[in-house]
C-alpha cells in the first residue's frame, strides 16, 4: 500500500511539474528560514547552561528602594557582600566575585633571543580563586582547581596563548601585564582553557586573581563598606535543592545586620535578590552583565518570523493543492466507486504531502549548509553546520518537516476525500465556495504577515536612523579616542598631548577618565546643604583635563568651563548638566556658586558649581539623560586622550599620532577608536535585529509572491475560454490583466487594512524600550501598502499578460 501511495505521489509530481516546483521551493525556503532562526534562538537560550552546577548558580543583584532610582536593578554589589553571604547562610556552597576591567590589558612576552611580543587584549577579568568552583571551563593546560591561588598567576584562553607562544606550551611561562589589572608586573601562566564565550555571558580571554593589581590593593587596603564601590559581580553556588525564593526572604535581615549603617550614611537603601546565571543573558532589567544582555522580546519577534514564514509556505501548499482539486476529482470519484474509504484517501493525500515535505526538508538542509556562513555574518554568531546533526536538533527538524507536511496537507486531504463520486463522474464538479473562501482567507493571512513585517522593517530602520542622527549634545564626528592602558602610558600623557597639539590638523586634545558611549562606572551621591544625606541624588562623575570640554564641544549655558586660564580650579569645582539642576531643584540662573555636598564616612565635603552645560547623551538613547558632573583631574591620571581633528585627511593624522606614540612608548601598540563609532556600538542588538527582520521580510514576501504566482497561473488556466471570448469581442490586454488581477488586489487591500493597526500596536510596544524614540509616521503605512499592492500586481500581471496574449483560437479550443 505504501509503495502504491509513493508511486501515485511521484506521478502527480511529474505530471504537474510547475506546481510541484512552486510547492517544493516554497516549502524548502520556508523550512530553511525556520531552521536558521531556530538555530539562532537555540543559541541565545543556551547561554551558561553548559556549566556543571548551572542549576544552582545565581548572581546576587540589588534593587534601589528610595530616591530617584527606586525600583531600578543592578547586577553589581560592593566587595564585602559575597564573603558575608557565604559566611551567614549554609545554603551557599561557594561564592566568587568578578571585576570586569573597563580597559584592555597590555600583554608582553620577552623571551631571550626573540622579538618582544606585545599587544592589547580585551575581556580581561579579575576573579576570586574560587571562580572555577562555580563555572566550568575546559582546561587544555593546567588544572582549574588551584589555577588562581597565586596572586601572580594568569589563566589564558587558547587563542591568546597561541598569540603569545605559538604552538608551544604556555604553562609556567611569564607574561608582563600592564594596565589596571597587572600594574606592569610579571604573571605566570597556570592554565589555558578552550574558548566558551559563544555560550557564556562571561566572554573571557584571560583571568587574573581578584587581589592582583590596582583592584587588589584597593581590596587589601580598604576601607571597605556595604554601600560604596558597587563594582563587583557576586556569584553564588547554592546547595542542590535550595529554594532561592526562601533564601531571598532572608536578605532583608542580612541588610539590617551588615549594611544598614553604611547605607544610611549615604542616604540609600536597597534590597538584594537572586538571578539564575543561565537567565542572565536574557535578563533585560540589567543593561549588561559582563557582556550586554539581550531582550527576550527580540527572540519572540524572531520566533514569530520563523513560524509565520513556515506558515506562509504551508499556505502556498494548501492553496495550490485545493486550487488543483478539479484535476484530481475524477481520480477520487473512480477510487470511491471502486470502494476506497475516506480514511484511505486521506492517508493517500497526506502521504503525498509528506513526500513533498521530506523532499523539501532535504533541499532545506542543503540550503542551510550553504547559507549558514552568511547567516552567521548577519547575526554575529558562530553557529556550526554540525549542530544540525546533533540528535536533538535533527529530531526537531524531522518533527518540523512532518508537522509541516501534516499542516500543509491536512485541508487538501480532507477536502479531496469528501468529493461526491456521482457528481464528479457526471462532470458536475466545481470548486466549492468554501474552498474558494478558504484560499482567499489564506492569501489575506499571508499578506497580513508580509505587510506587517514590511511595516516593522520600516519602523525599525527609522528608529535606527533617528538614533544615528539624533544630536548628542557634543561634537561626535572627527573625534579620536586613544586609550592609555598602562601606568607608563599615563605617565607620558602630558608629553604626548604637547606633541600632538602642535600639529595644525589637530583642533584640540585632552585627557579624560570616560567619554560618551562607553561605560561610566564612577558616581557620587550629592545633597544640597539644606538637605539631609538620605535626600541625596546620584550623579555620574567624570574627571577630566582643563580643555576636555572645549575639545569635545560641550555647549555652555551658564558660568564657565574648566580652562588653563583658571589654574586655581581644583577637584572640588563642578561643571554639571541641566539634568543635575532639575534633580536638585536649582534655578539655572542661580546655579553658579551653588554648593553640593558629598558625605563620606560621616564627613561632609563641599563642592561648588562653576558651570552648567546643556544636556548631552553620555549613554545611548535607551536611557534618559541623568545628572552628570565633570571634575578637574590635575594629577593627571587619565584613561583616554580625545583628539579632535579638523581635516578630512584622517589617514595622515592617524599616521602622525602613531609616530608620536611610538616615539614615547615604543613597546606599546598604538590603538584608537572613533568616538561616533563607539557610541553606535550600543545599538548592536537593534542593528542585528534590524538586519534579520529585513532579510526574512524579503524572503517571506518572495514566498507569498510564489504562492500568488501559482494561484494566478491556475486562475488564468481556469478562465482560458472566457479570456478567448473576451478577446474575440474586443477586450484589450489591459482589460484582461485588470480582470484577473482585481480579485487578488482586493485581498491584498484587505490584508493591508488588517495588518496596519496590528503593526502599529506591536511597534509602539517595541519603541517603549527607548527613552528617545520616533513617532510612527503615516508615510510608512502608505509606502508599505503601496509596495504590497505593487508586488502583488506585478506577480499576478505576469501570468495575466501571458494569458491575455494567447491566441483566442487556441483558447476557445482548450479544454
Amino acid at each position: 500500500m505504501l509503495r502504491n501511495y509513493l508511486k501515485i505521489a511521484v506521478r502527480n509530481l511529474l505530471r504537474s511539474k510547475s506546481f510541484s516546483a512552486i510547492n517544493i521551493l516554497g516549502l524548502s525556503v520556508g523550512m530553511t528560514c525556520c531552521m536558521l532562526l531556530l538555530l539562532y534562538i537555540r543559541s541565545e537560550l543556551s547561554f551558561d547552561k553548559h556549566h556543571e552546577h548551572a542549576d544552582n548558580l545565581y548572581l546576587l543583584g540589588s534593587k534601589a528602594k528610595i530616591g530617584q532610582n527606586a525600583g531600578r536593578e543592578w547586577p553589581n554589589a560592593s566587595a564585602p557582600y559575597g564573603p558575608a553571604v557565604k559566611a551567614d547562610y549554609p545554603e551557599v556552597v561557594q561564592m566568587a566575585r568578578l571585576f570586569a576591567l573597563d580597559e584592555k590589558a597590555l600583554l608582553q612576552v620577552r623571551e631571550q633571543g626573540k622579538a618582544v611580543v606585545s599587544f592589547y587584549e580585551t575581556k580581561a577579568y579579575q576573579v576570586d580563586s574560587t571562580f572555577f568552583d562555580l563555572f566550568s571551563y575546559t582546561f587544555i593546560e593546567g588544572s582549574p582547581k588551584h589555577a588562581l591561588t597565586d596572586l601572580h598567576s594568569v589563566v589564558l584562553s587558547e587563542e591568546v596563548a597561541r598569540k603569545l607562544f605559538g604552538n608551544t606550551s604556555a604553562l609556567d611561562k611569564l607574561i608582563r601585564i600592564g594596565g589596571e589589572a597587572g600594574s606592569g608586573e610579571e604573571y605566570r601562566v597556570t592554565g589555558v582553557f578552550r574558548d566558551a564565550s559563544a555560550s557564556s555571558h562571561i566572554d573571557a580571554r584571560l583571568f587574573l586573581p581578584l587581589y592582583a593589581g590596582g583592584i587588589g590593593r584597593f581590596l587589601r587596603e580598604g576601607p571597605l563598606d556595604f554601600a560604596n564601590n558597587n563594582m563587583f559581580l557576586t556569584y553564588l553556588r547554592l546547595q542542590p535543592g535550595t529554594d532561592p525564593e526562601q533564601l531571598q526572604k532572608k536578605f532583608p535581615a542580612f541588610i539590617e545586620k551588615y549594611a544598614r549603617t553604611d547605607l544610611k550614611a549615604v542616604g540609600f537603601d536597597k534590597d538584594m535578590f537572586l538571578v539564575r546565571v543561565p537567565d542572565l543573558h536574557l535578563y533585560n532589567n540589567f543593561q549588561a552583565v559582563v557582556t550586554p544582555t539581550n531582550s527576550i522580546t527580540y527572540l519572540y519577534i524572531l520566533g514569530s518570523i520563523a513560524i509565520f514564514t513556515l506558515l506562509i509556505a504551508c499556505i502556498n501548499f494548501m492553496n495550490l493543492s485545493t486550487a488543483r482539486s478539479a484535476k484530481r476529482a475524477a481520480e477520487v470519484g473512480v477510487r470511491k466507486v471502486m470502494g476506497a474509504e475516506q480514511g484511505a484517501l486521506v492517508r493517500q493525500f497526506l502521504g503525498e504531502s509528506m513526500v513533498l515535505t521530506v523532499l523539501a526538508l532535504v533541499i532545506a538542509l542543503l540550503l542551510v549548509t550553504i547559507f549558514l556562513s552568511l547567516f552567521n555574518q548577519l547575526t554575529n554568531k558562530s553557529l556550526s553546520v554540525f549542530e544540525l546533526f546533533e540528535p536533538q536538533i535533527a529530531l526537531a527538524f524531522i518533527t518540523l518537516a512532518l508537522l509541516t507536511g501534516l499542516i500543509a496537507g491536512s485541508y487538501p486531504a480532507f477536502y479531496l476525500s469528501l468529493f461526491n463520486p456521482a457528481q464528479v463522474l457526471k462532470g458536475k464538479f466545481i470548486n466549492s465556495m468554501s474552498a474558494v473562501a478558504l484560499r482567499r482567507g489564506l492569501v489575506v493571512f499571508q499578506f497580513v504577515v508580509s505587510v506587517g513585517l514590511v511595516l516593522a522593517t520600516f519602523i525599525i530602520q527609522e528608529q535606527m536612523q533617528f538614533m544615528r542622527e539624533q544630536p548628542l549634545g557634543f561634537a561626535q564626528d572627527q573625534q579620536i579616542a586613544i586609550p592609555l592602558r598602562s601606568s607608563e602610558a599615563r605617565a607620558v600623557y602630558t608629553a604626548f598631548r604637547s606633541e600632538i597639539i602642535r600639529n595644525n590638523q589637530v583642533a584640540g586634545a585632552s585627557g579624560t577618565q570616560f567619554y560618551p558611549g562607553i561605560a561610566n562606572l564612577s558616581d557620587m551621591v550629592f545633597h544640597r546643604p539644606d538637605q539631609s544625606v538620605d535626600q541625596g541624588q546620584d550623579v555620574r562623575i567624570n574627571r577630566v583635563d582643563f580643555d576636555l570640554m572645549q575639545t569635545m564641544g560641550f555647549q555652555l549655558k551658564q558660568g564657565r568651563l574648566f580652562s588653563r586660564q583658571f589654574p586655581g580650579d581644583t577637584s572640588d569645582r563642578l561643571i554639571v548638566n541641566e539634568a543635575t539642576l532639575r534633580k536638585f531643584q536649582i534655578d539655572e540662573k542661580k546655579a553658579i556658586g551653588q554648593r553640593l555636598d558629598f558625605t563620606w564616612q560621616g564627613q561632609t565635603y563641599p563642592f561648588e558649581i562653576v558651570g552648567v552645560v546643556k544636556d548631552f547623551h553620555f549613554e545611548d538613547l535607551h536611557e534618559t539623560i541623568e545628572p552628570y558632573a565633570f571634575m578637574l583631574n590635575r594629577r593627571p591620571n587619565f584613561n583616554y586622550v580625545i583628539v579632535h581633528v579638523n581635516t578630512p585627511n584622517m589617514a595622515n593624522v592617524l599616521g602622525f599620532l602613531e609616530q608620536t606614540w611610538r616615539s614615547l612608548r615604543p613597546d606599546e601598540p598604538f590603538e584608537y577608536t572613533f568616538l561616533n563609532e563607539d557610541f553606535q556600538k550600543n545599538y548592536q542588538a537593534e542593528a542585528r535585529t534590524s538586519r534579520i527582520v529585513t532579510t526574512f521580510t524579503i524572503i517571506s514576501i518572495l514566498i507569498s509572491c510564489l504562492g500568488l504566482f501559482g494561484l494566478a497561473a491556475f486562475a488564468a488556466q481556469q478562465r482560458t475560454k472566457e479570456i478567448g471570448v473576451r478577446k474575440v469581442l474586443g477586450a484589450s490586454v489591459t482589460n484582461i490583466v485588470m480582470l484577473l488581477a482585481k480579485d487578488f488586489l482586493k485581498l491584498v487591500l484587505i490584508a493591508i487594512l488588517i495588518a496596519s493597526p496590528i503593526a502599529w500596536w506591536a511597534m509602539n510596544k517595541w519603541l517603549q524600550g527607548f527613552a528617545y524614540k520616533i513617532d510612527i509616521p503615516l508615510w510608512v503605512f502608505l509606502v508599505a501598502g503601496g509596495l504590497a499592492v505593487l508586488i502583488a500586481f506585478a506577480t499576478v500581471s505576469f501570468q495575466s499578460i501571458r494569458a491575455a496574449l494567447m491566441n483566442p483560437v487556441k483558447s476557445l479550443r482548450s479544454e
